[in-house]
């Protein structure tokens, strides 16, 4: 804990106070003084200048000059190693060092050289741990070191021992240095023989020796610690055993080189770069090292200098590192022989090298006597003592080329090239570093010119400067106000360029207040634009300016990019209207767009405005400019911030190649409908915004224009607040309240519940409301009708009274508050409506009733109330927030820090007021400090929050390796898998959100709201962004389903009751009924969350899990589950459109020949008669006849159900296939299972590796399968998928699959219905995206305390959910202290306090959902976008939007109705209720009748009229007294009820040409098979009377049928009654909806009928004309330009 605080003291304070310098004690003394002469220099060199030189410019662009050459220089040398690093040629030195003299061999080996040492390798011993880097200056040996202690293989004679080395320097520090690498030859060939004796004896006592450890080691160790690095290879070891035999005993060299000759393993199946020495940090040069927990692992260095560490697989490296994992822990080997062979200079060559810098490798200090036997003692020195290794002079060199053809040597390396100064990433930004350093310093330099600071301010704006300028070299990581871990180069930038906006605004406002180029303004009681105010601001800057050390030291400063998006979003959103921005690009395209709209609306304004107005009339130029504005503000609504999708539809219309080529990429990849449907939402809005704001223009224009406005401005003003304000209160407060859970924490029970609420489990989706209609259309009324009318009263009197008191304000600047305003007010009506009424009821009251004085003009005043109410919200949130979290009756510590900062926080209570306001004025998240009762000011962030965008990347076979796919354990944990849930979830949302804010099923909501949706195992936080007109963008994050302890209790928290609670104080004495008790009320007052809706409705899937270890424990269970796989190969070898190919290939037949023999078969120790029923007892095995005994009923059953038939007998080649893939399956799943035992385990793991199809054929005898593999694709693999199915099946109904019939259907209705697959698949998360009905897979769980399997079943249906607001600020807090806390404070404790349970404010799931590694969500969706369009309950209400194409269709159907009802009026002489009927009624009543194919006997006998062109019809359109919900009337049925008529079954006679109808009551008669309504006059537009439609479903009413019903119901009511029969019109009436009504019915008949239609359509044999058959219009089914009209109605 100490040695974290002086860290965090060391790099993270006193670095932010210096910009970046500290003294780091793990660096080298070179780094640490080049960093401390540097920041002296940046320091003391302005200061100097300063105080010394006399004040001039020239001096300045002296110190400039300076700066921008050291910069430069140091950029340009940094710049140059790095690309010497990447690209550079490394020089290998191979002589001894230089300037070492060769040591003299000793007199007794005057002939031979001494052994070649470590050169200069000093093992010492050191008292405390090296600090844990991966660094080669950390490094226990370099390869060098290795090659040089390791004797050449080519080389013989005696060597100089090490050991003998040590005893001679008598010390622990021993030295060895680098001798002649030359070896002679041995002198005769007589020593080699004389050699052999003794090497012969000493190979048998090793080879007892090492017995004897490896015995030693079986019962002393039988786990090798991580840091075992394996001892030398028996290729090295035989090798020495052939040194000289005067070696008398043998010897121990250091375990260091034990080490060593262990990285000279071969590594095998490496195709990657591998580093052969530590030096070596190219990009792609990957080391090995072991980290802390003992895993080794791999350092794979970037591009930048920076990299990556990955887990070493250990899959591919087994036979290659066998040596590594199965030696003891002993570091010492036998090294008492000289190699003399030749052939052992392979050992030697370049290998991949260990960085050894992540873990403490122990080692004997001094050597002892060599004994195997005594390995205790070796274990306890080794624990005692500590080699390091002394920075070794590099024996490897860069060439750094100075001039071409010119270069030198350079020894270094990149990781303490990175320790000295930050990376620079190209050209472009060593530019930008050299230029922002010289405008630090000129800048710097002139405000000290202009004397802003004396006395010792002088040296503190100085060391601002230095720091400013020094985080240009050697930047703070991690800064406090860094978003991310590890290196931010960003935030590099982040203090020269706030500096260089500090000095340019100072200097500028000191201009300002010296020369006054403006008149002073007096607004709202304030004097602006004066020189007080001017130099009042400059001083405000100037101490901002000296505070920049403690300003970044709070991180108070956001980084620039993030600065810049935070700019451009409060600009858009609070001065224009605009919406969240989420993405620095978002922002600057959103604030261009209102830009470029108030430019153009600025004109139209400002040329009204000039010309003088008559008396009582409004000139054409402002109502030019107010139906602008109105038109231009409704369109910018309905459009998001974001262009990415309005781009991709321009691309696809102006650059289609680029599309297909797009489109041709992602072919491979299974196509995602969404961009698709986002492409469509987007085309459908603007289509009806090309529309709606011609209208919504041109009808401002008018009511402008009329001069309203200002002749009753007296009155319409103050009726149109008052009309505000009372739909206001009722939409957006009574009626959330009254929906709320416990209405104003007093009622125990919403007082208006929607449908399901008192159902217990939810069935279909949620029903329309009427309080959800009138709340839907309030809002319109009030988005599209009040607040226009009271922005325009607005304007129109304060441009009137501009006009008639010009001198009074400045035309150009009221032209411009007058555009900005407008805008910005009409935006934010249109696209939040519940923040306004209360904004405008503050206007009203503050500036008509408190003080009129003040008022500056209504337009003017609301527009300023706006932005003041925007800052009031957010400070009442967070003030909620703080007094919710430091409520002492409720506090949780988290841990002791929480409970002293407690009652420390008490006396600071007024700086935490004023950290509250500010945090309010500047949009600033107001964190806990590291979770206590401490809150302090974080750096201001967009509504977005976070500066990344980060979002979950799902892990399957598409993006996964096949090696870790067939592996027991892929990295398919629970949480990866779980969050596809969260995807489809995100898809639900996509489609509902929007549509059901607006309905408000989810309460009051703005942007930047955040809520929890909570359900049995699902629980996600929602994120609103960005709130338009139609539009919301979202971020969903979700949560482990088995989360941990405290985040059980939060879900508890927000999902229990408190209707049970009888408590008051200390007694209970109960509650009223429906009223919640005292306690309960007071408790749900001090709550950071509320929930708003308990049953919201969502479609999603329900999830159910069976154990299959208690389905399969049982033997026969078992025997069952085969059983059915050998019945599901059956089945689809039967089902496969390729048997015919597979019957008549050669090689299969030859390969399944034997099996027909009498007597064969196969005994494979797989098969037992436990498992298999088929099983031959007396064989010992499988057998085709006791195959066919079992299972020929099925398979000729199942070749029956084939369209050709096939040779069916026992031993034909359909049973022959049968049974060879049956038994090739079975042998399948034994050999995945990896045990001959009877066990359960064994069998599960093999289950689950068939099911994810990992099919290992290690039997010859199955090789034939290999002829084709669909037969393991499409056979087998889905044969043990529905095999799985099936059992789980069998036990709810077990006899139900027992006929083949039953068994062959099911298997066919799961095939169909039912996706099976494994859960790793991406054909499983296509499935679910596409809202597969069902789907099940079967999981390997592998937990920390369980191995299980188990099988996954998903239904998809409506799930309920509970909807709990979060105080948006409270999330806002948490998050922004989790970051502060785990980047710049850097707390790893995974137990902090700050992630525990507080229930008050959800503490820790707001924490568990900041982005990874902040958090851990187990998904966070991309920024999705979700359009009032795609809800379809909405469109039902209101209708889909208008477009040209829809118009031109509506008007051509009116016409076609209106040529209708003219010719049956005037042929038949009837009224025009009757011609109503005929063409339809109103809007949704157009015709019906399919086009006319061809002329025809039929349809050219009656009249004379011919055709009319066909139209697309109308969707429907409910009425308002239906659901709601586009389902028809219930005056209605559907289908319709059947009369009295011929039986369904009956054949019904063909329909001849009608003859001629005669007058009188008998007209509607229904007897004959279509009995319906006719017209006599016309044929309408589909040829002969009896020719249905095609397509039309039998024995079903179509809509358009419903829709001509319901709108002539009360016409169809009347005729069809007995009283009104005489009164109906003797010529025949004609409705073109149907075949034609028989003549011969009788009146009584259809006086006992309820309204003449006849529905009995038969089912089967109806024949053409007959009712089943009615027609669906043509144009509705041919034609591709009806269809949007058909879906979108307006």
């Amino acid at each position: 804990m100490g040695s974290q605080v002086l860290q965090i003291l060391r790099q993270g304070v006193w670095a932010s106070l210096t910009g970046g310098w500290f003294f780091d004690p793990h660096q080298s003394t070179f780094s640490n003084c080049f960093h401390l002469y540097v920041w002296i220099f940046l320091l003391t060199f302005p200061f100097l200048l300063y105080m010394v030189l006399p004040p001039s410019l020239m001096v300045a662009g002296v110190y400039c000059l300076v700066v921008a050459v050291i910069f430069a220089t140091i950029k340009t040398v940094n710049y140059r190693l790095h690309a010497m690093f990447d690209q550079g040629e490394i020089v290998e030195k191979r002589n001894s060092t230089m300037g070492e003299p060769e040591e003299e061999p000793a007199q007794g080996d005057s002939n031979l050289p001494r052994d070649p040492g470590v050169e200069m390798t000093v093992f010492r011993k050191v008292s405390s741990t090296p600090p844990v880097r991966c660094s080669s200056q950390h490094s226990v040996f370099g390869f060098n070191q290795v090659s040089e202690l390791l004797p050449r293989m080519d080389d013989s004679g005696p060597l100089r021992d090490i050991k003998e080395l040590v005893r001679e320097q008598g010390s622990n520090n021993v030295i060895v240095t680098s001798a002649d690498r030359e070896m002679l030859k041995l002198s005769s060939q007589e020593k080699l023989i004389a050699e052999e004796t003794g090497k012969r004896d000493r190979s048998s006592n090793v080879r007892r020796t090492q017995a004897i450890r490896r015995r030693h080691n079986a019962g002393s160790n039988p786990t090798p610690p991580a840091s075992v690095m394996g001892s030398p290879p028996s290729s090295l070891q035989e090798a020495q055993r052939g040194r000289a035999a005067s070696h008398s005993r043998a010897l121990t060299l250091p375990s260091a080189l034990h080490f060593a000759s262990s990285l000279l393993l071969t590594r095998a199946g490496a195709n990657v770069h591998e580093a052969c020495t530590f030096d070596d940090t190219s990009e792609g040069a990957v080391h090995y090292f072991y980290d802390e927990s003992g895993v080794r692992r791999s350092y794979t260095f970037g591009l930048a200098g920076g990299g990556y560490e990955n887990p070493v697989g250990q899959q591919g490296e087994q036979a290659a590192n066998g040596a590594w994992d199965r030696h003891s822990h002993s570091s010492s080997f036998h090294s008492a022989d000289v190699p003399e062979a030749a052939g052992g200079l392979n050992l030697l060559q370049p290998r991949p090298v260990v960085l050894q810098g992540m873990q403490v490798r122990r080692v004997p200090l001094e050597i002892p006597e060599f004994d195997l036997l005594d390995q205790d003692s070796l274990h306890e020195s080794q624990e005692q003592t500590l080699m390091e290794e002394a920075p070794p002079r590099a024996q490897h060199s860069y060439k750094y080329w100075l001039l071409p053809g010119r270069w030198t040597s350079v020894r270094y390396e990149r990781l303490a090239l990175l320790a000295l100064l930050d990376r620079t990433r190209g050209l472009v930004e060593n530019i930008l570093g050299v230029g922002l350093s010289s405008l630090v310093a000129f800048l710097g330099y002139l405000l000290l010119l202009k004397g802003f600071f004396t006395d010792i301010w002088v040296f503190q704006f100085c060391l601002v400067i230095a720091s400013c300028q020094y985080s240009l070299l050697k930047s703070v990581q991690p800064d406090a106000a860094s978003p991310m871990h590890g290196h931010n180069w960003v935030i590099a930038y982040s203090r020269p360029v706030y500096f260089c906006i500090c000095c340019l605004l100072i200097w500028l406002l000191d201009a300002l207040g010296s020369a006054q180029p403006f008149p002073p303004v007096s607004l709202y009681g304030l004097t602006l634009f004066s020189a007080s105010f001017f130099f009042c601001a400059r001083d405000v800057a100037t101490v901002f300016t000296l505070c920049f050390p403690f300003v970044f030291l709070l991180g108070l400063l956001p980084q620039v990019n993030t600065c810049l998006m935070y700019l451009l979003e409060q600009i858009d959103m609070h001065g224009f209207g605009g919406t969240a921005a989420t993405s620095p690009l978002t922002a600057v395209f959103s604030l261009s767009r209102s830009l470029l709209a108030a430019a153009l609306l600025y004109g139209f304004c400002l040329g009204a405005i000039k010309t003088p107005w008559p008396e009582q009339h409004v000139p054409v130029l402002f109502s030019v400019f107010c139906g602008l504005l109105v038109a231009l503000s409704y369109h910018l609504s309905r459009q998001s911030s974001d262009p990415t999708v309005l781009w991709s539809l321009i691309r696809s219309k102006l650059f289609p190649e680029l599309e297909e080529r797009s489109l041709e990429t992602a072919r491979a990849e299974l196509p995602d409908p969404l961009p698709d449907k986002m492409r469509q939402s987007v085309r459908e809005v603007l289509h009806s915004d090309l529309v709606m704001c011609v209208v919504i223009a041109v009808l401002t224009f008018a009511i402008s224009a009329s001069t309203v406005f200002i002749a009753l401005k007296s009155v319409l003003g103050f009726v149109l607040y008052a009309l505000a304000g009372a739909v206001g209160f009722f939409t957006h407060y009574l009626l959330p309240q009254l929906r709320k859970q416990l209405p104003w924490f007093c009622l125990s029970q919403p007082v208006l519940k929607p449908l399901e609420y008192s159902q217990y489990e939810v069935r279909g989706a949620a029903q329309v409301m009427w309080f959800e209609k009138l709340y839907a259309g309030l809002q319109c009324v009030e988005k599209y009708l009040i607040y226009p009318a009271v922005v325009l009263n607005a304007l129109t009197v304060d441009a009137h009274t501009i006009v008639s008191h010009p001198d009074k304000f400045c035309l150009y600047c009221r032209a411009l508050l007058m555009t900005v305003a407008g805008l910005k007010l009409l935006r934010s009506a249109f696209c939040c409506p519940p923040q306004q009424y209360l904004t405008l009821a503050f206007t009203v009251l503050l500036f008509h009733f408190d003080y009129p004085r003040l008022s500056q003009g209504f337009l003017l005043d609301y527009f300023l109330m706006s932005l003041f109410c925007s800052k009031l919200w957010d400070l009442l949130y967070k003030l909620r927030f703080v007094l919710t979290y430091i409520a002492p009756w409720q506090i949780t510590w988290g841990s002791a820090f929480h409970a002293f900062a407690q009652p420390f926080a008490v006396p600071h209570s007024a700086m935490l007021f004023i950290q509250a306001l500010l945090s309010a004025l500047f949009s600033t998240p107001l964190n806990p400090l590291l979770g206590s009762a401490v809150f302090i000011m974080s750096y201001a962030r967009p509504l977005k929050f976070w500066e990344r965008d980060y979002n979950t990347k799902r892990v399957d076979h598409s993006n996964t390796r096949l090696v870790t796919q067939l592996d027991r354990n892929p990295g398919a944990d629970d949480n990866n898998l779980n969050s596809i849930f969260y995807e489809h979830l995100t898809r639900s949302l996509q489609h509902t959100l929007c549509g059901d804010l607006v309905l408000g099923r989810w309460g009051n909501y703005g942007p930047g709201d955040c809520f929890v949706l909570a359900s049995d195992y699902l629980n996600a936080l929602v994120h609103l962004i960005e709130v338009g007109n139609g539009l919301v963008t979202f971020q969903l994050r979700g949560l482990e389903f088995r989360g941990t302890y405290c985040q059980q209790r939060e879900v508890e928290a927000i999902t229990e009751g408190v209707e049970e609670d009888e408590g008051c104080c200390c007694c209970e004495p109960g509650h009223l009924p429906r009223v919640l008790s005292f306690n309960a009320a007071f408790g749900q007052r001090w709550l950071a969350w509320e929930v708003t809706a308990s049953k919201y409705v969502l479609e999603g899937y329900s999830i159910s899990d069976n154990n299959a270890a208690s389905m399969l424990q049982v033997f026969d269970l078992r025997k069952i589950l085969i059983t059915y796989y050998v019945k599901s190969i059956i089945y689809y070898v039967s089902r496969s459109p390729k048997l015919e190919a597979w019957l008549s290939h050669e090689g299969i037949a030859t390969a399944l020949r034997p099996v027909r023999a009498p007597g064969y078969a196969d005994s494979d120790p797989t098969f037992s008669l436990s498992v298999d029923e088929d099983y031959d007892l007396r064989l010992s095995g499988l057998s085709l006849p006791s195959f066919c005994a079992v299972h020929l009923e099925w398979i000729q059953y199942c070749a029956s159900r084939r369209s050709q038939p096939v040779d069916q007998d026992w031993n034909s080649p359909l049973v022959t296939l049968c049974f060879g893939l049956c038994v090739l399956g079975r042998r399948a799943l034994g050999t995945a299972s990896h045990s001959m035992s009877a066990s359960l385990e064994p069998f599960l793991y093999g289950l689950h590796a068939l099911f994810k199809g990992d099919f290992r054929i290690t039997s010859p005898r199955d090789e034939w399968v290999f002829a084709d593999m669909d037969l393991l694709h499409r056979v087998v693999a889905p044969g043990v998928r529905m095999a799985l199915k099936l059992h789980q099946d069998h036990f709810t109904s077990p006899d139900e699959y027992e006929e083949p019939a039953a068994l062959y259907d099911a298997i066919a209705a799961n095939e169909e219905r039912l996706v099976i697959s494994h859960e790793g698949d991406p054909a499983w998360r296509s499935a679910i995206l596409s809202n597969t009905p069902s789907l099940l897979a079967l999981r390997h769980v592998l937990d920390d305390a369980s191995d299980e399997y188990k099988i996954i079943m998903l239904n998809r249906r409506h799930l309920s959910f509970r909807v709990i607001k979060v105080n948006r600020e409270c999330v806002r807090g948490l998050w922004a202290g989790q970051q502060q806390e785990l980047v710049f404070l850097r707390n790893r404790n995974p137990e902090r306090g700050s992630i525990q349970n507080a229930k008050q404010a959800l503490r820790n799931m707001i924490n568990s959902s900041c982005d990874q590694p902040l958090g851990y969500p187990i998904y966070v969706s991309p920024l999705t976008t979700s359009l009032a369009g795609s809800h379809p309950q909405l469109r039902a209400l209101w209708g889909g939007p208008v477009s040209l194409g829809a118009i031109a269709r509506w008007l051509l159907h009116s016409w076609e109705r209106l040529h209708k009802g003219c010719g049956a009026g005037c042929n038949s002489g009837g009224n025009m209720d009757d011609s109503d009927c005929g063409g339809g009624g109103g809007l949704t009543s157009l015709s019906n009748n399919p086009p006319l194919a061809q002329p025809t006997p039929e349809n050219t006998a009656g009249g004379g009229d011919q055709p009319l062109p066909p139209g697309p019809g109308w969707g429907p359109r409910p009425s308002l007294s239906g659901s709601g919900d586009g389902r028809p009337p219930p005056l209605l049925q559907w289908p319709p009820p059947r009369l009295p008529g011929p039986s369904p079954a009956s054949p019904a006679p063909t329909e001849g040409p009608r003859p001629s109808r005669p007058p009188g009551p008998g007209l509607l008669s229904s007897e004959g098979p279509s009995g319906k309504w006719t017209l006599g006059v016309r044929k309408g537009l589909g040829g002969s009377e009896g020719e249905p439609a095609s397509g039309s479903p039998k024995g079903s009413t179509p809509k358009s049928q419903v829709r001509v019903l319901w709108r002539v119901g009360s016409q169809a009511a009347q005729v069809c009654s007995p009283t009104n029969l005489s009164s109906l019109p003797q010529a025949p009436l004609d409705l073109s909806l149907s075949p034609d009504i028989s003549t011969n019915a009788s009146p009584p008949r259809a006086a006992q009928d309820i309204s003449c239609l006849d529905s009995s359509a038969p089912e089967s044999g109806t024949p053409t004309g007959a009712p089943g058959d009615w027609p669906v219009p043509a144009e509705e089914r041919e034609s591709p330009a009806a269809q949007p009209l058909l879906e979108h109605q307006y």
